[in-house]
């Protein structure tokens, strides 16, 4: 009979069980590190040790007149650099390690003693090179050289046209040793190492116990008819923290857009954000929903020449130069959405119809207008919607879930009044709802109620959600081409038509009938809701049709006394009035507190969140396997 190595025997059974214990808990684990490879928060850092240094090969340069700037710790150095002018700068001991000589640090020594002090004066006769510090070098360049054409618009990836070559970063270079108090691209026999600038941005970290010397070169520009203008950057160097950073994750998502605004939101705010690409915040709950919004956000139309191309990771450059910036935002903090948790949200407004947008988060490290410090993350996109009939709404008093683009008419109604229209008829509908759940036995002892697994309240709950999402529709523009959209009031007319004909959109010049398409059974004369057609009037639409699982989660939850039933998946009934969920994360169906590609995030850290659940279940299994208990 097989045996453990401790020569316990093992039964057949058990024997079996063993193996597919062992193989199945080695699935979990790697699907886990599959799942979720991001398993610590990081800036990308550059980090670096100075045992060795390459020589960079490179252009020479004049050294006549050198000037060699003295930098502070944790104090920005910021210059301005023509074209082929280099800068240095140097880090001494006294302020490597001014922590030390600070009445913090006075204090230590004296509750050291004499010992203390011995140490201190030891450390002053080597010099301080039995000491040695964490340095935190971060490289910001603020501003560049501009293309004299200045009209190009850039192209898809944010890049104008090939028919000017692009231009270079600044050049960054560094070096402890002082046979090197002037690093640069011209240093072929003296140890130095080259820090990559990477879109304006730089880091690296290190220790060191002396004096540090730092190059920036601004490389030639080649034709110079074809650009104008310096370069101007922020260089710091800190033992505390980093001063810029940079996140190459995204914490920032689209809730919806119209043709002039749009509605985006962070992710969650906890005292964990940062395994999900934010910042751990200090405070938490209702003490951080009464804190002034600790997030900043940028926006730069992709349609026009950026002045910061070629910056878009310098937190300098993008809250400087920014096209949209914070005069043109509503900023606040809500709960909605996943988690019920805070979340700050940004409606961005004066926006331009039919337009595509870069959509930058950024958070300063203190609120002081003299600290430049701060963390930019990565640029998400925003495309604004066309046709002019779909407006933004949140913030509702009833259905406050809801968060998204509504059919509209913008000669007739505006934000609020529109709000309050939709949130009306959905309180009025559930005012009658909340007496027919009265009749039902809601106070009942648990085996008399209708289900041992929901009550009443799931079921309010329940209903409340599904009639939000169906009384008011989630709209897009009837010129988009998405398959998954239902149109809707087919046989109205646009808000501003001109005739009695219809139109292919409100923008159009000339009244045309609009075509369906062949086998479309998902297209309406009507709204969902006819009063959205005699009230608000806003011509034809498409619809983000409800999703079927918020149908079939109130069928679940509610008395079958109540007759909720749903149609069968792939019905006519089915594609015309509900649709399905997307697991990567798009909008494919409306849900409240739906955020594009925010959901799927979410999901998988739960998953595997839960996964730890799975692995102590199989754990159990084992041991009572076992055990034979």
């Amino acid at each position: 009979m097989p045996s453990c190595s401790w020569g316990v025997p093992l039964s057949p059974l058990q024997s079996k069980f063993a193996a597919s214990f062992v193989a199945t808990t080695l699935l979990v684990v790697i699907f886990f590190f599959i799942a979720y490879p991001r398993t610590a928060y990081s800036y990308s850092d550059f980090e670096f040790a100075f045992d060795s240094f390459g020589g960079e090969v490179g252009g020479v340069f004049p050294r006549e007149n050198e000037i060699v700037r003295g930098l502070g710790n944790n104090v920005p150095g910021s210059y301005n650099l023509e074209p082929g002018q280099i800068n240095y700068w140097v880090l001494e001991p006294s302020q490597l390690f001014i922590d030390d000589d600070d009445s913090s640090g006075a204090k230590r020594r004296s509750e050291e003693g004499p010992m203390g002090e011995l140490r201190k004066r030891q450390d002053d006769d080597n010099g301080g090179q039995d000491r040695s510090r964490t340095v935190y070098l971060t490289f910001n360049t603020c501003l560049q050289p501009q293309r004299n054409n200045t009209g190009d618009a850039a192209n898809d990836d944010g890049d104008n046209d090939g028919s000017v070559p692009k231009l270079r970063q600044l050049e960054l270079y560094l070096s402890n040793s002082s046979s090197n108090q002037a690093p640069g691209p011209g240093v072929l026999d003296r140890p130095q190492t080259s820090i990559p600038v990477v879109l304006g941005y730089a880091n690296i970290t290190f220790n060191t116990s002396g004096s540090v010397w730092v190059g920036v070169y601004a490389p030639e520009v080649g034709d110079k008819t074809q650009w104008g203008g310096i370069w101007n950057y922020e260089l710091v160097l800190s033992t505390k923290k980093q001063y810029h950073g940079y996140v190459d994750d995204q914490f920032l998502y689209l809730v919806d857009s119209d043709n002039e605004a749009a509605l985006l939101i962070t992710g969650n705010m906890t005292a964990a954000s940062a395994i999900d690409g934010g910042v751990n915040e200090e405070f938490e709950g209702d003490e951080l929903m009464k804190r002034p919004p600790p997030y900043l956000m940028y926006a730069q139309n992709r349609g026009v020449s950026s002045r910061f191309q070629g910056l878009e990771r310098s937190y300098c450059a993008v809250t400087k130069l920014a096209q949209v910036r914070s005069g043109s935002l509503d900023v606040s903090m809500t709960r909605r959405g996943l988690g019920n948790l805070p979340k700050q949200q940004f409606h961005l407004k004066e926006l331009n119809r039919s337009s595509s947008y870069f959509g930058y988060l950024a958070r300063p490290n203190s609120t002081s207008p003299s600290d430049t410090s701060g963390t930019l993350w990565r640029a998400m996109r925003i495309n604004t919607k066309k046709d002019g009939n779909c407006q933004i709404i949140y913030n509702l008093p009833f259905c406050s879930e809801v968060a998204y683009a509504v059919p509209s008419n913008p000669t007739l109604f505006n934000m609020n009044n529109l709000t309050n229209f939709y949130d009306d008829i959905a309180q009025s509908w559930y005012k009658n709802f909340s007496y027919s759940l009265q009749q039902i036995q809601c106070n009942a002892s648990r085996s008399a109620q209708y289900s041992p697994a929901r009550d009443c309240a799931d079921c309010d709950a329940a209903y409340k959600n599904w009639l939000c999402a169906v009384t008011i529709p989630r709209c897009m523009d009837y010129s988009s081409k998405l398959p998954y959209l239902a149109e809707r009031a087919v046989g109205e007319l646009f808000y501003n038509a001109s005739s009695k004909k219809n139109q292919t959109h409100p923008f159009n010049t000339t009244d045309v009938v609009p075509l369906l398409e062949d086998g479309n059974m998902t297209h309406t004369e009507f709204s969902r809701n006819a009063r959205i057609d005699q009230v608000i009037r806003p011509g034809p639409y498409k619809e983000v049709k409800p999703c079927i699982d918020l149908c079939w989660t109130l069928v679940q939850s509610c008395s079958s006394n109540l007759g909720f039933q749903c149609p069968r998946s792939e019905s006519w009934g089915m594609l015309q009035s509900y649709g399905t969920r997307d697991m990567r994360g798009d909008v494919t169906c409306s849900f409240l507190g739906a955020v594009y590609f925010l959901s799927s995030a979410e999901r998988r850290w739960n998953w595997v969140s839960g996964g730890w659940g799975w692995i102590w279940g199989l754990g159990m299994a084992a041991w009572f396997a076992w055990t034979g208990l």
